[in-house]
């Protein structure tokens, strides 16, 4: 009997079929054995959440990508996850008692509301790993080289790191609070790295003075020896700057990965989302034309007695890492 009611999906849905769906599952097999194998320990968050308390202290930017609706039950809002590494910060600081340092690993479908540019598709399949506690510049190698580990297990062995530093960002547009332009916009112009937007601010009240630096820091991507000239370019910004620079040259220097591996320096990314506070990075490959993984520190969050929480952390798009040629999950 033929149905008379067309079997569509809402736009920006797929389902993963066979052999990709095999395929997706023995990858986030291997990814978590490895985060086990280094310790982390694994958490299965809540698709739904309550919309009020929805990412915590980045709540209304979480919220913002969130599909959100009314409850029957509760009779409260709630929303989709758009995210777990926010869920995996809420685990540790409101169901772990530990004050000392914790690993955690996820994996899982997170939904958005709006249709990535990229992929054209609003899902994908989250895989990832959470410090927690500890401050240190260790911890952030160690994220950093676990995010590459995980690529290598699943055969990607060709990858562009980049290594930004979010705060650096926040602390150069600070210094643009008395122009005429909102900040939201000079971030979204800074992402894209166009130089005629760029130019263009001028005409819309930005000093020469003021645009020449975005210029700049637009341009401030290379290997490590571009944090060399970013101190030059940079010193009248003040020590705070400096610091943050001084920080990724010793945080570069630590990193060793081999033939395949490329760093790059990025002193212009802006984050996808806001609440990171230090260290960025992502990872790319010739094979397509996107990030991968993304990932960074987002000290902030509370755990007891309001004491700030130290975190770092990334996750990867497994649906994307599965559409990559080099990648066959029958090899062991």
């Amino acid at each position: 009997m033929t149905s008379k009611i067309p079997w569509i999906l809402p736009e920006g849905v797929e389902e993963i079929l066979p052999p990709r769906a095999l395929k997706v599952e023995t990858l986030r097999r291997k990814l978590i054995d490895l985060y086990l194998d280094a310790g982390y320990e694994f958490i299965i968050p809540p698709l739904l959440e309550l919309s009020e308390t929805l990412g915590g202290e980045a709540h209304d930017e979480i919220a913002s990508h969130a599909f959100t609706f009314m409850d029957e039950l509760s009779k409260k809002n709630v929303s989709i996850r758009p995210d777990m590494s926010e869920q995996a910060a809420r685990i540790d600081a409101y169901r772990l008692k530990s004050s000392g340092i914790t690993r955690l690993c996820y994996a899982g479908q997170v939904l958005k509301k709006d249709i990535s540019s990229i992929s054209r598709s609003r899902m994908t399949f989250q895989v990832g790993s959470e410090i927690f506690g500890d401050a240190s510049l260790e911890s952030d190698v160690e994220s950093i080289n676990l995010m590459v580990e995980s690529f290598k297990t699943v055969g990607v062995n060709n990858l562009t790191l980049g290594i930004g530093e979010a705060s650096l960002v926040n602390l150069i547009l600070d210094s643009f609070n008395e122009v005429p332009i909102k900040r939201k916009k000079l971030e979204s112009i800074l992402a894209k790295k166009s130089q005629s937007d760029i130019k263009e601010l001028k005409n819309k009240g930005l000093s020469k003075e003021k645009v020449d630096l975005l210029l700049s820091i637009s341009k401030m991507y290379g290997d490590e020896t571009i944090l060399n000239q970013a101190e030059e370019t940079l010193k009248p910004l003040g020590n705070r700057v400096l610091e943050k620079l001084e920080y990724l040259k010793k945080l570069s220097s630590k990193l060793e990965f081999g033939q395949g591996i490329k760093i790059q320096i990025d002193l212009g990314e802006v984050p996808g989302f806001k609440y990171h506070t230090g260290v960025v990075f992502s990872a790319f490959t010739k094979e397509v034309g996107y990030c991968l993984s993304k990932g960074g520190r987002y000290d902030g969050l509370t755990k007891e007695d309001d004491i700030s929480r130290p975190a770092v952390g990334f996750d990867l798009d497994l649906l994307a890492v599965s559409e990559i040629p080099s990648v066959d999950y029958k090899n062991e």
